[in-house]
């Protein structure tokens, strides 16, 4: 009697196990489908040698081979499902691959694992939940923590990446659920970047950089505001010379306040440009940027006046229908899009020498305005800053400064204040490599590359009659 229980347990076993390696396959298949991952050009090709074989009749001509032609399927219910199974198997088998390739990626990574150090107090492992495809090259490992900190994982990250042979973007905690993310790549980032022609990129778009994956682009509209922060040598300032020259070449009504507090070197190329003011000096900047705040009151008025939320609602009224603001003092304002990108703020936001605090603080009143306000006028701020902390960078500006690309940081305070985590602290020492920070998502980026003389070379045409508010030579800037 217990020798036949044991048999039938055996037989439920093999079933259940039968069951199980059919059906795995599935949930990889349809990440893969739902994520764009899935390699359609192999799988149609094995479908469509599955079609050719089953139109010459190869498929029976197998089952009278292996004499079991009573099993051909002949009503039509059963033909057309098997003929779905036929078609349907390269991407099972595909699926069965991944299979394959996660059980073993699970095995070596317990192998790791103990290696690595990361047990509980209890010698147990952090335990498996899922492992996802992100895009084409990167995928999400979730685990349970079993009592481990994030920091553990951190620390233990060159050997997780070394040992399942991986390159890892990112480690997320999920206190709440007690578990940890693990997002990461097969393949290394690239060493260098460069946009092949920038006359491509979209109206009020710019190329932030390229992941393992993709090339990330934004549109200004919807990230109206920038933090770039990280210390020198770094890719700030490349950075900045890619961004202004992207969108002054794409946008020619775009207008430009370009406040470089290091005398006016590193935006000197910019000077001569007919869509751009340059201010080298705090006092310069404390004047241009006063009538910005002028221009800020009389782009809000005229929204109200004709009741539109934002400057895309304004333009798009046509210019019979525009309405003047009554009563308000006179400013020369076109209602243009206006970016305003300040090149080391703590040189403006501390007080010293070569700033007093009357002028710091008109300084910070101005550019919180256009941080809090500019989004909807179509005003838009971009600080660049080597000391990103409370004392150097105005906690009102920050809040309001959407988008955030994170050079290497000296210290983990530094990122924690920029990103909220010590990620730009474990950036390679390479210049252009930083952390994109938008809302939510977070991304390692290689920024992309444009020197002085190219950059001097595709603004050429653009040059015409200096600025009358720019200044004449930052050689002759105090220093």
């Amino acid at each position: 009697m217990e020798s036949k229980k044991q048999k039938d347990l055996e037989w439920v076993n093999r079933l259940w196990n039968l069951i199980s390696f059919v059906l795995a396959p599935f949930p990889e298949v349809f990440w893969a489908i739902w994520k764009g991952t899935l390699p359609w050009t192999e799988c149609s090709i094995a479908i469509a040698i599955l079609c050719i074989l089953k139109n010459f009749g190869a498929d029976y001509a197998l089952f009278d081979r292996l004499s079991i032609t009573i099993l051909y399927p002949r009503t039509p219910f059963l033909y057309w499902s098997y003929v779905a199974t036929l078609l349907f198997s390269p991407l099972w088998f595909w699926g069965v691959y991944q299979v394959y390739q996660r059980r073993q990626f699970k095995e070596r990574m317990a192998e790791v694992f103990q290696g690595a150090g990361l047990t509980s107090p209890m010698g147990k492992l952090p335990g498996f939940v899922f492992d996802h495809p992100i895009d084409e090259f990167t995928r999400k490992m979730r685990l349970t923590r079993r009592t481990l900190s994030k920091a553990d994982f951190q620390t233990a990250r060159g050997n997780l990446e070394s040992g399942l042979n991986i390159y890892i973007d990112e480690i997320r905690e999920n206190r709440e659920g007690g578990t940890i993310d693990i997002i990461y790549s097969q393949s290394p980032m690239p060493d260098s970047v460069t946009i092949e022609n920038i006359s491509d990129i979209k109206k009020c778009h710019f190329a932030v950089g390229r992941t393992r994956s993709e090339q990330i682009v934004v549109d200004l509209r919807k990230v109206p505001h920038l933090l770039v922060a990280g210390q020198t040598g770094g890719g700030k300032s490349t950075f900045l010379r890619q961004f202004i020259t992207t969108l002054y070449i794409n946008n020619p009504d775009i207008e430009f306040t370009l406040i470089d507090l290091k005398g006016g070197l590193e935006f000197q190329i910019f000077s001569k440009l007919k869509r751009a003011t340059v201010a080298p000096t705090i006092q310069k900047a404390i004047g241009i940027l006063e009538d910005l705040g002028e221009k800020l009151d009389h782009r809000m008025a005229s929204l109200k006046e004709n009741n539109c939320k934002d400057l895309e609602a304004y333009l798009a009224l046509p210019e019979k229908d525009r309405k003047n603001v009554a009563g308000l003092k006179k400013v020369s304002d076109n209602l243009r899009r206006h970016v305003v990108v300040v090149d080391e703020a703590a040189e403006m936001f501390l007080t010293g020498s070569r700033s007093s605090a009357k002028e710091t603080q008109k300084a910070r009143e101005i550019l919180s305005r256009i941080a809090r306000q500019g989004r909807a006028v179509g005003v838009h701020l971009t600080i660049a800053t080597q000391r990103p902390d409370v004392r150097s960078l105005d906690p009102q500006v920050k809040a309001n400064l959407v988008g955030v690309l994170a050079t290497q940081m000296a210290n983990v305070a530094s990122s924690m204040t920029v990103l909220g985590n010590g990620r730009a602290t474990e950036l390679p020492s390479w210049p252009g490599r930083a952390i994109w920070k938008c809302g939510a998502e977070m991304f390692e980026v290689q920024t992309p590359f444009l020197d002085d003389k190219d950059a001097a070379q595709l603004l050429e045409s653009e040059v015409g009659d200096a600025n009358p508010q720019s200044v004449e030579s930052s050689a002759t800037m105090p220093a």
